[in-house]
C-alpha cells in the first residue's frame, strides 16, 4: 500500500484556485485578461483616490473650506446643488461597476462566454454613468480622451474575442 503525498496550499493559493480555477486558459486569453486587468487597475485607481479624498476631507484641519470649495466649483462649473454627495455616489457607483467588470475578466479567464458580455456591459456602464448621472458638461470636461479610447478599445477587443470564442462551439 502506498501513501498519497498531501500537498499543503497557502490561503492565497486556495483563493486563487477558487477564483481562477485550476486550469489555465490558452496564451491569447491569458494575455487578453492580463491586459484587461491592467486597464481595470488604471480605471479603478482614479476612483479609489477620489473616494479616499472625499472620505478623508473631514480629517483636514480646514476640511470645511475644502468641502465648501467642492460645493463652489461644483455649482459654478456643473450646476450641482450638493457636489460632495453627488461625487461620492458617482465614485461608489463607478467602483461597483468596475468590480462587475473584474468579475467579467475572471469569467473570461475561466472560459465563460458570459464574462465577455459582463465585461463589455460594465465598460459601457462606466461611460453612461458618467454621462447620465454627472451630466454632459462633467463628461466633457472631466472624462479624459485617453480613458474613452482605452474603454472603447477594450470593448472592441473583447467584442471581437466574443465572436471568436462563440464560434468555437464551447459550452457555457
Amino acid at each position: 500500500m502506498t501513501l498519497e503525498k498531501v500537498q499543503k496550499h497557502t490561503f492565497f493559493q486556495r483563493f486563487k484556485n477558487i477564483v481562477l480555477g485550476k486550469t489555465r486558459p490558452n496564451i491569447l486569453t491569458r494575455l487578453s485578461v492580463i491586459a484587461g486587468f491592467a486597464v481595470w487597475i488604471y480605471l479603478i485607481s482614479w476612483h479609489i483616490l477620489t473616494l479616499i479624498s472625499l472620505v478623508l476631507v473631514g480629517n483636514l484641519k480646514n476640511g470645511g473650506y475644502v468641502k465648501a470649495a467642492y460645493e463652489n466649483i461644483g455649482f459654478k462649473q456643473y450646476f450641482y446643488f450638493d457636489t460632495y454627495q453627488q461625487l461620492t455616489i458617482y465614485t461608489l457607483a463607478e467602483i461597483l461597476i468596475l468590480f462587475i467588470s473584474l468579475i467579467g475578466l475572471v469569467l473570461i479567464w475561466r472560459k465563460k462566454r458570459i464574462g465577455f458580455i459582463c465585461y463589455m456591459l460594465a465598460q459601457v456602464a462606466l461611460i453612461l454613468t458618467a454621462y447620465l448621472y454627472m451630466g454632459a458638461r462633467f463628461f466633457e470636461l472631466e472624462f479624459g480622451y485617453f480613458d474613452l479610447i482605452l474603454i472603447a478599445s477594450t470593448i472592441l477587443y473583447f467584442l471581437i474575442g466574443l465572436f471568436i470564442f462563440h464560434r468555437k462551439n464551447v459550452n457555457n
